[in-house]
């Protein structure tokens, strides 16, 4: 019989299971500048001198701590 009780023992891992996974995508996301601006799906380029990145493709610029 399927339960649809949200504390069952399967939920339970799926939802962890679903965490850890965001988990991961923010540690990469965070490894590597991506653009996002106005639609645009390009990594940024980072500047180490000055800690600006810029997109090569639609020149957005982000200043970077």
């Amino acid at each position: 019989m399927i339960s649809r009780s949200t504390n069952t023992l399967t939920s339970i891992t799926q939802r962890g299971a679903a965490m850890r996974r965001l988990q991961h995508q923010q540690r990469t996301a965070t490894a590597r500048l991506y653009c996002r601006t106005n639609g645009c799906t390009t990594f940024m380029n980072l500047d180490s001198l000055t800690g600006i990145a810029t997109c090569p493709i639609c020149g957005a610029r982000r200043r970077i701590d």
